[in-house]
């Protein structure tokens, strides 16, 4: 098993705890741009002048990426990226972290900034009703109400809402395949989807809209907003959510979780040596039945990890999906 994520590649780093904080952003925002490749250089110029780092996607249907800087830097960016056409309303969501945790900015021309894969499927033109965190819990426990958590298998593993359906994909392209296949028929049941920050859901309910579902609602702000908003104790979640950075998983109030990934498929697990970022050692799976050259492999990596922070350098921390 291999993670899959859009907004993360070979580019991103360790942080190294001694480093000033940087404030990480991660947004999208669906729109109809058929002349995206027009933003590239011009979004790549005032990242660089204002020494933002991390990856942005652009294609026809909108933006995507997370992106890392300065508080100075990061708000220039972004007061940019809301003149674009359709961005005036574009909201993110904001971490921090220890040190930049990107080695460079890259802005990205896709033909999606999320991979489903449906021809026709335009989330700014149709897509199912907002349910803001405060009002998530009394809709999914409805009994009439179907829940379904888009996110791959590798994220539900380690945590998601009470009788959430879990479609078990590797990757979001194959999320269509399993909704058809799963709610066929005549039946029309009331859907209430969710994500980790919000798009994968959100171009989801567009999916299920064309299927002909007339009631179909999704998390505002996806399981991070409920985290950080609803209190542990009115919490309908179980476990750990799973987040494409340094800090591996995060639980409410979004405080690190227990979580590192496998050093060598970059799957989550409890290793009971830290959390957040790489384990000294495979996950037991890999354990069990990686090669030698494998281990010896990520071994090395880890090696040069530990090396670079004693270094106070920052060093790469995930590889090509």
């Amino acid at each position: 098993m291999t993670i899959h994520d859009d907004t993360i590649n070979d580019d991103t780093i360790h942080d190294d705890a001694t480093s000033p904080p940087v404030v990480v952003a991660a947004l999208y925002r669906f729109t109809r741009w058929p002349d995206f490749a027009a933003y590239r250089d011009p979004l790549e110029a005032a990242c660089e002048r204002h020494g933002v780092m991390g990856t942005l996607l652009l294609a026809c249907e909108g933006i995507n990426g997370t992106i890392a800087g300065s508080r100075s830097g990061i708000d220039a960016v972004m007061t940019q990226i809301r003149q674009l056409p359709g961005c005036a309303e574009l909201d993110w969501k904001e971490s921090f972290s220890a040190a930049m945790p990107f080695k460079r900015m890259k802005v990205r021309l896709k033909r999606e900034i999320v991979s489903m894969g449906v021809e026709g499927i335009d989330p700014a033109r149709i897509v199912g009703t907002y349910v803001a965190p405060q009002d998530w819990n009394a809709l999914i426990s409805k009994p009439d109400v179907v829940v379904i958590d888009t996110r791959n298998d590798y994220e539900v593993a380690i945590g998601t809402f009470e009788g959430a359906v879990n479609p078990q994909t590797e990757t979001f392209r194959e999320f269509p395949v399993w909704a058809r296949q799963a709610l066929a028929g005549e039946s029309r049941p009331r859907l209430a989807m969710f994500c980790t920050g919000g798009i994968r859901c959100e171009k989801a309910t567009a999916l299920m809209k064309q299927m002909g579902f007339e009631e179909v609602y999704h998390l505002a702000g996806g399981i991070l907003k409920y985290l950080e908003e609803v209190p542990a104790e009115d919490s309908l979640w179980n476990g750990e959510c799973f987040v494409f950075d340094e800090r591996v998983s995060v639980g409410h109030g979004l405080e690190p979780g227990p979580y590192q990934l496998c050093s060598i498929c970059r799957g989550p697990f409890l290793s009971g040596e830290a959390t957040g970022g790489y384990a000294s050692r495979p996950c037991p799976d890999c354990e069990a039945e990686a090669d030698a050259e494998k281990k010896a492999a990520a071994a090395e990596r880890h090696r040069q990890i530990a090396l670079a922070r004693q270094r106070g350098e920052n060093h790469f921390g995930r590889k090509k999906a």
